[in-house]
């Protein structure tokens, strides 16, 4: 893996395209997003992940998203997100991957709360 793939990633994930997300996972992925959406926290294969993604994108209403401080060594990875939402509302947290080659084998998300 490398940090321009991952920047491709967080170029497909800006545009909000399932289709073009889901090119950067294996078959076998694993995600985690940063909030619990439905009634699940944690979802496995390329069909669940898949509809993981499609429900994240509904809902957050982000009007643009950004990624800093990519980090790649070998078959881990790490960066920091920020959305700002169509309310002004600024949200931000942190990815942390695993890869197998070029494909991300895990994304484990962490969202920041404002208490």
């Amino acid at each position: 893996m490398t940090e321009q793939i991952l920047l491709a990633f967080a170029e497909a994930w800006s545009s909000k395209n399932p289709d073009a997300i889901m090119t950067f996972f294996a078959g076998n992925c694993r995600y985690a997003p940063s909030i619990c959406i439905g009634e699940k926290s944690v979802f496995e294969g390329e069909i669940e992940v898949r509809k993981a993604v499609k429900m994240l994108i509904e809902f957050d209403n982000s009007i643009s998203s950004s990624v800093k401080n990519i980090f790649v060594n070998d078959d881990f990875g790490f960066w920091e997100w920020e959305y700002i939402t169509q309310d002004d509302e600024k949200i931000m947290g942190c990815d942390a991957f695993k890869f197998r080659g070029n494909k991300i084998i895990e994304k484990n998300a962490f969202r920041k709360i404002n208490l």
